[in-house]
């Protein structure tokens, strides 16, 4: 075949003028699929080496650490796998955890066991932080079996700053059989919980849980409610319509105001529109006149 092929460049050479003919076997014996001496498996992009990656993963600082993560996603290094599984629970740079999962999450032969490590750690440490922080990690890690667990922490721990990660990372997950928790979430009485909740709505599909959109929009919290009021405009909730014009018509935050009037746009329907229309007339804000009239040039698509 080598021969073969030889000829016919010979061919081309003779055509163009060329003066040399590749060598086809020598190329050959000198590609290297896969230098195993180095663990790359992308050959001449100069990868890090194991022990660069070792070296940043002890003192490097985060960006660097990034950056030869990322660079070395093909690298094989066993020896890595156990101080980025420590780094998922003791690192206290919410980057590092995450590019630590990155990576991990890339270990076919070594992720199943740091899954587990992030369940167990959920399920049964004393350490609040550390239990967060598991969370997180299986969320990052995309763990399929996460999700009882998950959802356990979200409705059940203690401590506000686990369930806040729990809801996260189940936003993370995007499985339908989290929604309804995502949901349940949004009335707990941690306000970075409810934040995480109206946070993630957006992210996962299949979201249906209206009612508790329709309560977070008379929540304590200015964030929370003004993100409510831009997501169920975006997931058109009609039922919202009376709730939005509420909030047009009285809430004391500017921002709020200016979200609800995004909601009724998207969600249009005459009595959206007519709600809007009055706002023009009463409001005095400039900036929120400035949101109804945008609202107003909507169109339900």
């Amino acid at each position: 075949m080598n021969t073969h092929i030889n000829r016919l460049l010979s061919v081309a050479v003779a055509l163009v003028g060329l003066t040399t003919i590749p060598n086809l076997t020598s190329a050959q014996e000198v590609f290297e699929p896969h230098n195993r001496e180095r663990g790359e498996l992308s050959p001449g992009t100069q990868a890090p080496t194991r022990a660069d990656l070792m070296r940043a993963i002890d003192s490097a600082p985060t960006g660097t650490l990034i950056a030869l993560l990322e660079y070395g996603e093909r690298v094989e290094c066993h020896a890595c796998v156990a101080p980025l599984t420590q780094n998922l629970l003791e690192s206290g740079d919410a980057e590092v955890r995450r590019i630590s999962a990155w990576w991990l999450r890339r270990r076919p032969f070594a992720v199943g066991a740091v899954m587990r490590t992030m369940r167990e750690t959920l399920e049964g440490s004393t350490d609040a932080v550390r239990r967060a922080r598991a969370a997180s990690a299986l969320g990052e890690l995309l763990d399929p079996h996460a999700l009882s667990p998950l959802r356990v922490a979200a409705m059940e721990d203690a401590e506000a700053s686990v369930r806040t990660a729990a809801v996260s990372a189940l936003g993370r997950l995007n499985h339908p059989g989290g929604n309804a928790v995502i949901g349940a979430a949004l009335g707990d009485a941690d306000v970075n919980v409810r934040r995480a909740a109206i946070d993630t709505v957006l992210t996962v599909n299949f979201f249906r849980e209206n009612d508790a959109l329709l309560g977070a929009l008379g929540d304590s919290d200015v964030m929370v409610r003004m993100r409510a009021a831009r997501i169920i405009g975006e997931l058109r909730v009609d039922s919202a319509v009376p709730a939005l014009v509420a909030l047009l018509r009285g809430d004391e935050s500017i921002e709020v105001r200016q979200a609800a009037a995004f909601g009724l746009g998207r969600i249009n329907g005459e009595e959206a529109r007519g709600a809007l229309r009055t706002a023009m007339e009463e409001e005095s804000s400039p900036r929120v006149l400035d949101a109804v009239g945008i609202a107003l040039q909507m169109r339900r698509r």
